[in-house]
């Protein structure tokens, strides 16, 4: 059975890196994939705020480190003032200091720029779908770092989490995929995605990571 591409929607993508190279690889990267449309490109933070304005894509790839306005600024601007837009970072910098700055900023998601192309094509798609692409170690390693930084808890919200939702959490906030949640929990991927969502909602969280950072600050996982 034959699946007509066209009838799909794309993902609309505004690619933002103050290296004319870098832009051009990304674009050809992404422009081999059926499902994904690059619709605009940019060289610094001040443009990306425009662009996501302009176009309000479903996803942007941002550099951290650019003239006018870095990345950062850029993705705290973004996600506050259009929040459905998702934000993956492409940089090639390496640390944990960048990676929790652009993930408190609102990033969902965060890849090298030497990763294989593969890899980015499937990030985009992973951060579109309000999933993640960090390696769980890395989740393991941030979430370390945010416990240990954070000067203070405010009070622990007026929710109710059933048992069930309290594992889960405790698991995420330990850096255990949904796959490692799953095996530990004895449940389905799918069963463990549900709750998840739950707990999205009932945290306001836009994605995974954001709800382990949420659960941390507030003190509800200590």
């Amino acid at each position: 059975m034959s699946v007509n591409v066209a009838a799909t929607r794309s993902i609309d993508v505004v690619i933002v890196d103050d290296e004319k190279f870098v832009r051009g690889a990304l674009r050809t990267y992404l422009s081999q994939a059926p499902d994904v449309a690059v619709v605009a490109e940019g060289a610094n933070g001040a443009e990306a705020v425009s662009l996501a304005h302009e176009h309000q894509p479903d996803v942007m790839l941002i550099d951290i480190q650019m003239p006018v306005m870095d990345g950062i600024a850029a993705i705290r601007r973004i996600v506050a003032e259009l929040p459905d837009i998702r934000i993956l970072v492409v940089t090639g910098h390496i640390s944990d200091v960048y990676l929790k700055a652009a993930l408190i900023a609102g990033a969902s998601g965060y890849v090298v720029k030497d990763a294989e192309p593969e890899r980015i094509v499937a990030a985009v798609r992973q951060v579109n779908a309000g999933d993640c692409p960090i390696d769980p170690a890395v989740t393991h390693l941030l979430v370390a770092d945010v416990r240990n930084s954070l000067p203070g808890k405010s009070q622990r919200p007026d929710m109710e989490l059933s048992d069930r939702e309290e594992e889960v959490l405790r698991l995420l906030c330990e850096g255990l995929s949904n796959t490692e949640i799953a095996s530990a929990l004895f449940l389905s991927e799918s069963t463990v995605k549900y709750h998840l969502v739950r707990l999205g909602r009932k945290f306001q969280a836009r994605d995974r990571l954001q709800l382990v950072i949420t659960a941390l600050r507030t003190g509800v996982i200590v």
